[in-house]
């Protein structure tokens, strides 16, 4: 087995454990696109400050858009007061000032647009959340991918989840 190292930062919309691994994504919100590691504890340690900085917040289930170019999907939005939009503003820009390498950054910053999407077999047997529903996000998951090399299969699995700060 090959070990890709990456790893994205997310919202899980379902508890999980940690260690838990899979292939098929759950319902989750992503906060930042995978970045590539090379010293585990710094990201720790990282992840830790900034999640000490941020409160829970509450979001709600907005409408929902047609997004894709060739092939379409659909996403349900998040409707954030804002406390969501600074999370995101402040695992991205921390992680690029310390060096860690984000992939597909076409839509974060000011166009991010916290949404999840339910467009595969797992996503679609979870409860959705519905428009207009309150969620409480009081943590965000440190995903880490390995890629299995004679089958190319990607394995997701959580690595540490970092409650956000309860005051």
């Amino acid at each position: 087995m090959a070990r890709r190292n990456e790893h994205l930062v997310v919202i899980m919309l379902e508890p999980m454990p940690p260690g838990v691994e899979f292939e098929v994504w759950p319902l989750h919100i992503t906060i930042v696109p995978w970045f590539h590691v090379q010293d585990d504890d710094k990201l720790d340690q990282l992840l830790i400050k900034i999640a000490q900085k941020h409160k829970k917040l509450t979001v709600s289930v907005d409408g929902k858009e047609i997004w894709g170019t060739r092939e379409k999907f659909e996403v349900a939005l998040v409707n954030d007061p804002g406390g969501l939009q600074l999370l995101h503003e402040d695992v991205f820009h921390s992680l690029e000032k310390n060096g860690y390498l984000i992939h597909q950054k076409d839509y974060l910053g000011a166009k991010y647009r916290p949404h999840f999407v339910s467009r595969n077999e797992v996503q679609k047997t979870q409860d959705q959340p519905k428009a207009g529903q309150e969620m409480e996000i009081s943590s965000f998951w440190l995903v880490k991918q390995l890629r299995l090399k004679k089958s190319g299969r990607m394995i997701k699995e959580l690595k540490k989840q970092y409650p956000l700060s309860s005051q």
